[in-house]
């Protein structure tokens, strides 16, 4: 996922929390005296945290890539994490790394193309200052590349843990391990990226121990040129991804674009992610007639 991405995805984070506390079930049938209720609370945020599941371990896995090297371009060497705060500089923690085995590429320069491994190690790094990510632990990338507009790579995590993480869940201190294939390709400016974590991948929410396993299937960011009067909009695309929440399967399928304003509180949705438990269709989180994010529960989920 790109910078650019990455700022949108921590706006969607801010404005959804508004959009979510007015949710309305879809109004198929309003004078439907058996219509289920509003799921609560606890619920809502259990959808949420399945759909922030593997968008969260892609941000872990994939930051030798984004973070350490942002679209290639090396960010620290080996040293301290240095942000810049009113113009001036802030060491926030500190990261080693290193490409084949050696000393990586300084700082400034972009990381070679061909086939390389790129690897880091994160020590209490703030590596997004503006979303307060902050990563520990060591990830790595084995990346194949002619120009970095066409990125593939096996992305990997060796327990790293990530705080800040959250998108539109709660879940914001956790712990990735395993591995996936990542790719992305850009563009006229915008990167779609795609992300297919092998079997067997984790994903731990830290404050709840709750375990998050992922058994196939791949997410999707796709972005489009936004319409008048909008800043950006952005698709997600759910392709088979199964999850597992502490021995509990789902399978996420569909899409929920985000069309972002330029306030606080003006992104819509539009689309439908269906989680699915043992053929049933367990959840649905989509937009509804008002283009607002909308949360139906229709068998109780597992939390993350």
């Amino acid at each position: 996922m790109s910078r650019h991405l990455r700022l949108i995805a921590v706006c969607a984070g801010l404005l959804a929390s508004a959009g979510c506390s007015r949710e309305r079930r879809l109004p198929t049938a309003p004078t439907d005296p058996a219509a289920p209720q509003p799921p609560s609370a606890a619920q809502r945020r259990a959808a949420l945290a399945l759909f922030d599941a593997v968008i969260e371990h892609q941000w872990v896995t994939t930051s030798p890539l984004v973070f350490a090297a942002s679209d290639g371009t090396v960010v620290w060497t080996n040293g301290p994490c240095v942000h810049f705060a009113n113009g001036q500089p802030q060491a926030d923690g500190s990261l080693q790394g290193s490409l084949d085995g050696s000393l990586s590429p300084t700082s400034g320069t972009l990381l070679p193309t061909g086939s390389h491994t790129y690897v880091v190690s994160f020590s209490n790094c703030l590596v997004d200052s503006l979303a307060g990510i902050e990563l520990n632990g060591v990830a790595s990338a084995a990346y194949r590349v002619t120009d970095w507009s066409n990125v593939t790579a096996m992305v990997s995590a060796d327990s790293v843990r990530g705080g800040g993480l959250t998108f539109l869940s709660n879940v914001s201190d956790v712990t990735a391990a395993g591995s996936a294939v990542w790719t992305s390709v850009s563009s006229d400016g915008r990167a779609t990226t795609t992300y297919t974590p092998a079997t067997g991948s984790r994903l731990v929410n830290n404050s709840t121990g709750n375990v998050a396993t992922f058994g196939g299937g791949s997410y999707s960011v796709i972005p489009y040129p936004p319409p008048q009067g909008s800043s950006a909009r952005v698709e997600y695309r759910f392709d088979a991804l199964q999850i597992a929440i502490n021995g509990t399967a789902y399978t996420l399928n569909g899409s929920l674009e985000f069309t972002y304003g330029f306030r606080s509180g003006s992104t819509t949705y539009t689309g439908e992610i269906r989680i699915i438990n043992d053929g049933t269709l367990a959840a649905r989180i989509y937009g509804d007639v008002r283009n607002a994010l909308t949360i139906e529960i229709l068998v109780p989920l597992v939390p993350l």
